[in-house]
């Protein structure tokens, strides 16, 4: 393969000062690694000081791991949401690992080691929503500052001993938290049964949430007290942005983003014969 890139540069950070609908079809690819750390394909919808959103890609059976310029700790919490292919990653500080499916979704805070590996066929696409956001400080720049590992750890022989003595102690070491639909617990809009939320984060850093919308049913007019980003997971959804006595009105596909500035009045739907989903991100 040939190497893209030899030093650390930072990402874009696309920004918007009123309601966008940000199409995956028209996106830029932001090459991400060099040969040793591997490389990565990143789709960035939007990445400010309150919101970083992006997807990232991984041909099948490849993977990133770290180097001396691209290393994999950073100072925030970060949200993984797995779109296609299989995701496996790694704490090669711990060895810690897990193997994560489409739908499934992986949480974890700063200060923590992780390699991604593409246990797949197919290509892999992860959603991600990372905060406090790159542009405080707290990727690449954060990451120079964090002792370098130079012995990676993939074996759980260690954590299987710790078991043995103390079924707790592998528990207070756990990385990355797993997250599967099974485990969700719902809330129910009484206004609007159609409509079905789940909360994947919620920390003082990060609030992610999942909505699910039936079809022919629609959400009510919100008002945002703060800044919003998302992307539709499955099927399409209608953004109405009320403002000034009109009403725009944006189709969202699969993979599309929006952003949405604070106070925006808003509300979603769904017009088609399927059950639809997204993932909203609020800043904190």
């Amino acid at each position: 393969m040939t190497e893209i890139m030899m030093t650390y540069k930072p990402s874009p950070k696309p920004d918007f000062d009123k309601p966008t609908h940000i199409e995956y079809s028209y996106m830029k690819i932001h090459k991400w690694g060099d040969k040793e750390a591997g490389y990565v394909d990143d789709w960035i919808y939007i990445s400010n000081k309150k919101l970083h959103q992006i997807i990232f890609g991984l041909e099948p059976r490849c993977c990133f791991k770290h180097s001396k310029e691209f290393r994999t700790i950073f100072g925030a919490d970060e949200l993984l949401y797995v779109l296609s292919g299989i995701f496996v990653i790694s704490n090669p500080e711990t060895g810690e690992t897990h193997k994560v499916f489409p739908g499934d979704s992986i949480f974890f805070q700063k200060d923590t080691w992780h390699h991604g590996f593409n246990f797949s066929d197919e290509y892999l696409q992860v959603l991600e929503f990372f905060s406090p956001p790159p542009l405080l400080g707290t990727s690449g720049v954060y990451s120079k500052t964090k002792p370098y590992i130079e012995n990676i750890q993939y074996s759980i022989e260690s954590r299987l001993n710790d078991c043995l003595l103390n079924t707790n102690v592998t528990n207070k070491k756990k990385s990355f938290t797993i997250i599967k639909e099974k485990d969700y617990i719902w809330s129910l809009d009484e206004n609007n049964p159609g409509i079905f939320t789940t909360i994947l984060a919620n920390t003082e850093n990060l609030f992610v949430k999942k909505i699910t919308i039936l079809p022919n049913k629609s959400s009510h007019i919100i008002k945002l007290k703060v800044e919003k980003s998302l992307l539709i997971i499955l099927g399409e959804v209608l953004v109405e942005i009320y403002s000034d006595n009109k009403i725009e009105k944006f189709k969202l596909f699969e993979k599309d983003g929006f952003y949405l500035p604070k106070n925006t009045e808003h509300k979603f739907l769904n017009l088609s014969k399927k059950k639809s989903s997204l993932i909203v991100c609020e800043a904190k």
